[in-house]
Order: C-alpha cells, then sequence, then structure tokens
C-alpha cells in the first residue's frame, strides 16, 4: 500500500481556552494517487490530567498523524499552528505540554528514520472561500481545502463527544 505523501493537522478546544471538558483534533492523510483518509478524535481532559488547551490539542494531531506512517516515511505535515510547528521541528520550548505528549513526540521522532527529511508547512487557517481560491491566506500563509476539512472534522469530534457526555453544546458556545 502506498505511503501518504501529506498530512494535513488541526486541533481545537471544546467551548473555550482552556476547557475543563477536552479538545479535538483531526488528521487527514493525502496520497499521490489522490486518495484521502482522515478522522477526528477527541482529548477528554481527564485523559490530559487537567484543562485541554488549543497547543495541546494541535500538537496531538501532528502526533497523531505521524503515528500512522511507516518508519521511512518522509511527506510534508500541515499545520495551522506556528507553536506546533515551532516546537516539533523548530527546537521552540515546550510550555504546558503534558509529559504524556512529550513522550509521544519523543517516540515518534526516535522511530521516524527520515526525520529530517520531513518538510513541514505553517498554514493560516480559518479561510474565507476567497482566499481557498487565491490559495493565500490573512497572514500569507499558504491555506488549504485539507485544513479545512480538519477544522470541520474537529467540530464534529467535539459535537459527538458532547453529546455522548449529554450536554448541550449551543449552551457552551456564543452565539
Amino acid at each position: 500500500m502506498s505511503q501518504p505523501i501529506a498530512i494535513y493537522c488541526d486541533g481545537g478546544v471544546i467551548a473555550s481556552n482552556p476547557s475543563s471538558i477536552g479538545g479535538t483534533y483531526a488528521v487527514r492523510y493525502i496520497y499521490a494517487d489522490g486518495r484521502m483518509e482522515g478522522a477526528g478524535y477527541v482529548l477528554s481532559a481527564k485523559e490530559n490530567g487537567g484543562p485541554v488547551t488549543n497547543n495541546q490539542t494541535e500538537m496531538m494531531a501532528v502526533l497523531a498523524g505521524l503515528q500512522f506512517v511507516p518508519n521511512d516515511w518522509a511527506g510534508t505535515i500541515y499545520s495551522d499552528s506556528a507553536v506546533t510547528v515551532g516546537r516539533i521541528f523548530l527546537g521552540w520550548k515546550w510550555n504546558n505540554i503534558p509529559q504524556f505528549i512529550h513522550r509521544i513526540f519523543q517516540l515518534q521522532r526516535q522511530r521516524l528514520e527520515n526525520w529530517e527529511k520531513i518538510k513541514h508547512v505553517q498554514l493560516d487557517g480559518h479561510p474565507t472561500k476567497a482566499q481557498l481560491v487565491s490559495g493565500i491566506g490573512k497572514r500569507g500563509n499558504p491555506v488549504s481545502e485539507h485544513n479545512v476539512w480538519c477544522d470541520e472534522a474537529c467540530r464534529q469530534a467535539g459535537e459527538l463527544y458532547l453529546r455522548a457526555q449529554m450536554v448541550n453544546f449551543s449552551t457552551l458556545v456564543p452565539s
């Protein structure tokens, strides 16, 4: 089976940042033959050991994406989180990131043989339709329909989680 050539990643929180409920993250794999696979996930505050921040879920999205690629993978990671790209690829400090996320990163960093060949692209998040057409966001970075897909997968994962918890989502988000 072919390897993905790109991984789009995004994360968010449920209701507020930080969230005492949890956060969501999504991953979308893009293959050279045009195939796409992806899913949205939830990181609950209980799993996190306390409130969940947007930066934590953005980090989880990238790490989840890397978890299922082969050891010799060397494609491109796309994220709209400058903090996550900086921490994972540029050596920025890892403030307010739980130890279990550090461990996941260390395992992936050790496992992936071509770490130095993995490319990363900083996206602008939440593009308008016009920005999607032009391919450039408000800060001058690229935008992508795949990142928009990840946003929607995060939203859906959060709604499903809240329904399972029997929480009325509309009371948590200002209209």
